[in-house]
């Protein structure tokens, strides 16, 4: 992944003096050319003008950065000043007038907008830094001392080439040697370049290809889970087409192929390209890294590489199919991973932090890989929502269909199953087609789930409510709680004149099914309930089997 991160910024980059930022405003103090304070000023943020600002984030905290623009600390403006105060005492031949009391007063006429990254730099002269050489020759200087205090001759870890590396000169926030951990040698910093030995012309690439990966090809997961999409050129780049490498590092190139082409999302980001790279041969890798920002540190989350177009492809087939057995003539559905997410976020809904992340990640990397994931540890996760829907009375059938499309996603993307996509002629050979209902048993509680739910659609027609999902005891029932639900089933039915046509050969099938099924039975409450509540969610596909007069069913129970 290092030497893909080089190549992009080689081919791709641009290596700059300074670093990309993104703020809404510029807080700018002006000094005129003799160094006086004269004024505070607030501008609009603006990418073009990142030159001119010439952030530099610097290894260190203290100061923050190694050019005088930094992040305003909002909470503590008179922190942020003096950081500027250390920042240009490396600016030798720059004297200004920095008396705090005076800016402080004029910083607090300003309105500077609650909730908003503000930027901290200077003027003089009416000036920015970035077009006064004194400040770019000095932090052109600064840049070309890092790493000054872990020197040796070694061969780069990246070009392979042996030249002049430092230890400490990593362009990634993950990788530090201020802990012991990270040094060899008996804790000596001056030899810490033997565990991560990089020349500066590599440093240099990564920086700029970084820089270009964050620009162009992070994408996100719902909010906050980031990932960034790092290419590879196996085969080299000349085996790729234009219009790939077009689609991947020009962002005007890649807005008009998206606005083209009817594309389909698969990790939940609205100008997702995953989809069009599965149309390029496998002269490509991917590597999908999942970053954390802690402080001024990231933490790697995932790092799923080497996934080439090809089983990009097989994970859209998987995606599409689930789509096309879940959706109706009413009804397009779309699964997503942001689906898979719902059911691997938080364990309660009023925690503050996803305590479940740590699983979905888990998923992300299994399915890519296709590594079997335990149907038990998926069907406690999926049921903890929809048993949450029926305990409150909630709509629960699109909580069930999503919990089935994920069941029924990472049952293919892991090559488990494999399902065709067959015209079905009865009711018995869907059943068989469906994952993981390969006993008389499951088909029962599926069946009996699918007909339990024409009992509460009735009662909603009939009496605007359900009360017939009392009967279910929170989707916590045993062996006797559900061979009890059989007769009261019947006994309701035959109460709302109801027992004949598809609903008493729903009720036969079940009866059939669970009848031979070997008891006791050998699955946990968790699976008895999820099957059982499959079915339920699976009402509406169950019909098409069934019914003989597509005008029997109403609109409401088509959707």
């Amino acid at each position: 992944m290092l030497k893909a991160i080089r190549d992009i910024g080689e081919l791709y980059g641009k290596i700059e003096i300074y670093d990309p930022i993104e703020a809404e405003k510029v807080l700018i103090l002006e000094f005129n050319k003799d160094g006086k304070f004269t004024k505070v000023d607030l501008e609009d943020f603006s990418k073009d003008k990142l030159s001119l600002y010439m952030y530099k984030k610097a290894k260190g905290k203290n100061p923050p950065s190694l050019s005088p623009t930094l992040l305003l600390n909002r909470s503590q403006i008179d922190k942020s000043i003096g950081n500027l105060r250390k920042i240009l005492k490396h600016y030798k031949n720059v004297k200004l007038e920095l008396k705090l009391d005076n800016i402080l007063e004029e910083v607090r006429k300003i309105d500077i907008p609650p909730k908003k990254t503000i930027l901290l730099t200077i003027k003089i002269d009416g000036k920015y830094i970035g077009e006064i050489d004194a400040f770019r020759k000095t932090l052109e200087n600064l840049i070309s001392q890092e790493g000054n205090n872990s020197k040796g001759e070694a061969v780069c870890c990246v070009c392979l080439q042996k030249k002049e590396v430092s230890g400490d000169i990593s362009p990634f926030k993950f990788y530090t040697i201020d802990k012991p951990g990270y040094i060899v040698g008996g804790f000596r910093k001056e030899i810490s370049y033997k565990n991560f030995p990089l020349c500066f012309d590599c440093k240099r690439y990564m920086e700029a290809g970084y820089h270009k990966i964050k620009e162009d090809l992070k994408f996100k997961i719902g909010n906050g889970l980031d990932y960034y999409l790092i290419p590879e050129f196996i085969l080299g780049r000349e085996k790729l087409k234009q219009e790939t490498l077009d689609i991947l590092f020009n962002s005007e190139h890649r807005k008009i192929m998206l606005n083209k082409k009817e594309y389909s999302s698969f990790m939940s980001d609205e100008e997702e390209i995953l989809e069009l790279i599965t149309q390029e041969k496998d002269a490509i890798t991917l590597n999908f890294l999942f970053l954390e920002q802690q402080q001024s540190a990231d933490r790697i989350l995932l790092h799923v590489q080497d996934i080439y177009p090809s089983r990009l492809k097989e994970l859209f087939t998987a995606k599409k199919y689930v789509e096309k057995f879940l959706s109706s003539e009413n009804y397009e559905y779309n699964f997503t991973y942001l689906t898979i997410r719902k059911f691997f976020s938080k364990s309660d809904p009023s925690k503050k932090t996803e305590d479940l992340r740590k699983y979905f990640l888990e998923i992300i990397d299994k399915t890519f890989r296709g590594v079997r994931i335990e149907e038990q540890f998926l069907i406690y996760f999926l049921l903890k929502p929809i048993r949450k829907n029926i305990l409150k009375n909630e709509e629960y059938i699109n909580t069930i269909r999503d919990a089935f499309a994920v069941f029924l996603f990472i049952k293919l993307s892991t090559k488990e199953v494999n399902m065709e996509e067959k015209q079905f002629n009865n009711l018995e050979e869907f059943l068989d087609s469906l994952p993981s209902l390969d006993t008389p048993l499951k088909k029962g509680l599926f069946v009996l789930g699918a007909l339990t739910e024409s009992i509460l659609q009735i009662q909603v027609k009939e009496r605007n409510n359900k009360p017939f999902l009392k009967k279910l005891k929170d989707l916590r029932m045993n062996q006797a709680d559900v061979m009890g639900l059989l007769p009261e089933i019947r006994e309701k039915l035959e109460n709302y004149q109801e027992f004949y046509g598809y609903k008493k050969r729903l009720f036969e099938m079940a009866s059939e099914y669970l009848a031979r099924a070997s008891t006791p039975w050998k699955l946990s409450i968790e699976e008895i309930n999820f099957y059982f509540v499959l079915g339920m969610g699976m009402f509406y596909k169950i019909k098409q089997f069934i019914y003989k007069n597509k005008e029997e069913v109403s609109y409401e129970e088509q959707a």
